[in-house]
């Protein structure tokens, strides 16, 4: 979509779409299942994370993120998702905001829990995002920005 910024100059905008479904899934599924299913896939948190945060075993936590990717898999909740699903194109600039799915989040305080911290500062840092979700790929940040991680340096080498 186009949007016309000043005098005939165009840019280029991605297509924003509101949406209630995934939270209204993720509600029925539970609160404890939910939230470990958004930890894994939102932030990347490990199963030992989860298990921590959550006072569980870790078996348990692969156990129910298993059970709830197959849940979503089911034909009665896939009926609901797959329009959901299918408007996501990976050559197409859609952002979904989900505004239901962002309360549900903050609800449930997800983010406060599973949000990677600084390890100089312990301020919160952004979650890497490609344009395919989170990015997994090498070692995760450690320090929000080179100055942290300076400083931390400077600590540990006096």
């Amino acid at each position: 979509m186009k949007e016309r910024v000043s005098g005939s100059r165009y840019v280029d905008r991605p297509r924003v779409e509101r949406t209630t479904v995934l939270a209204e899934v993720l509600r029925g599924l539970g609160k404890e299942r939910a939230i470990i299913f958004l930890a894994v896939v939102l932030y990347n948190a490990s199963d030992e994370l989860v298990a921590e945060k959550l006072q569980i075993d870790p078996k348990r936590v692969r156990l129910s993120f298993s059970k709830t990717v197959s849940a979503l898999r089911h034909p009665s909740r896939a009926l609901e998702l797959a329009d959901y699903a299918y408007e996501i194109d990976a050559f197409d600039p859609t952002i979904l905001i989900d505004s239901e799915l962002r309360s549900l989040i903050r609800e449930w305080r997800v983010e406060e829990m599973f949000e990677p911290l600084c390890q100089q500062c312990w301020r919160p840092m952004d979650v890497p995002w490609s344009a395919r979700g989170p990015s997994r790929t090498g070692r995760p940040r450690r320090y929000c920005s080179n100055a942290c991680r300076q400083k931390a340096y400077r600590t540990r080498h006096p």
